[in-house]
């Protein structure tokens, strides 16, 4: 299975230098979003429009920008 990286990136940045696998960039997208979800609900000061995660594939493009968010009504 394909490895891809999700990058906190904006006001401050963090590298994923793990890494994790998924099965298509459309799971990987999915995981990423899962991140920006999880991220804006815990930290909701961290919701900015300059702040998203950045999903990587392995060769190093990006196959989405996917901004931070609260899953919090």
């Amino acid at each position: 299975m394909p490895r891809y990286f999700f990058h906190l990136a904006g006001q401050i940045p963090a590298n994923d230098i793990l890494g994790h696998q998924c099965a298509s960039d459309d799971e990987a997208k999915d995981h990423g979003s899962f991140i920006a979800h999880r991220i804006g609900t815990e930290k909701p000061t961290m919701i900015r429009k300059e702040n998203f995660i950045r999903v990587m594939n392995e060769k190093g493009d990006e196959i989405a920008k996917v901004p931070l968010a609260s899953t919090r009504v």
